[in-house]
């Protein structure tokens, strides 16, 4: 039998380095709806849904003719609102797509959804880029990723990791906001302690790591920008211009 795989997007409008986030102008749409409508472009999904505690990304998310779940104000963590958000819903696997990836590819999507899909043993992937550009190491916002060599995650900081002792060349990786859980165990996730390297780092799925599970590094070489704070918008929407892929996704997504 088929699983059935939802795509959930948990979107808020009190980010901290970017308040009202969700709802940025980028090349004539909101962001939240950048990321919906390209999550819907995989034909796989049984269901694409926004997770939010605010009316105004209710309010123009459903003006668009998408989908909307309501949740608590209370969480601090995106993937405790994806959990509620899956609750009520009939799915297998739960696709975390975070809000602020107005360039991702549909095929990511499928990507980090399809270890969970082919194993039963396999209970969470993340979606990993590769860093390219070294100046990235030292930016906060960008969180760093140490894999082992099948690519499950060791350790996630927005530390420049690894340190340089020795000059030589080792792969370098970032966490995209891209996350898929097997059903039952984000509802295991969500009930777990958050642990020490959780706050301290403020990586959600550094509490995986902390309490003895195996995170599955899906590494993907289609590397895009994320909105962090809003000069990176600007990078966005030159992305639209100039890269060709990303220019013909948003012509079909305008159409939707």
């Amino acid at each position: 039998m088929r699983k059935k795989i939802v795509v959930i997007i948990p979107a808020r409008m009190a980010a901290s380095r970017f308040p009202g986030k969700p709802l940025a102008n980028i090349a004539g749409l909101p962001m939240i709806e950048h990321v919906r409508r390209r999550a819907s472009l995989c034909t796989f999904l049984d269901g694409v849904y926004v997770a939010t505690c605010d009316d105004e990304i209710r309010r123009v998310v459903e003006s668009h003719g998408g989908k909307v779940i309501m949740t608590s104000p209370a969480h601090e963590r995106c993937s405790d609102r994806v959990e509620e958000a899956a609750s009520g819903l009939d799915a297998d696997i739960v696709v975390n797509v975070q809000g602020d990836e107005p360039l991702i590819l549909p095929e990511s999507v499928q990507d980090v959804a399809n270890p969970l899909d082919e194993r039963d043993d396999l209970l969470c992937s993340c979606l990993i880029y590769p860093i390219t550009d070294s100046s990235e190491l030292g930016n906060p916002n960008i969180v760093k990723a140490i894999l082992d060599r099948n690519h499950r995650v060791m350790y996630l900081s927005r530390a420049s990791i690894p340190f340089f002792k020795v000059k030589e060349s080792c792969p370098l990786y970032k966490e995209s906001g891209v996350r898929a859980f097997e059903r039952e165990f984000l509802h295991t996730y969500a009930k777990l302690p958050p642990t020490p390297l959780e706050r301290v780092e403020s990586v959600d799925m550094m509490r995986v790591l902390e309490h003895g599970y195996t995170l599955q590094g899906v590494v993907t070489p289609h590397v895009t920008v994320g909105v962090d704070i809003p000069g990176d918008v600007a990078r966005v929407e030159e992305a639209l211009r100039k890269d060709g892929t990303q220019r013909a996704l948003h012509e079909r997504i305008l159409k939707l």
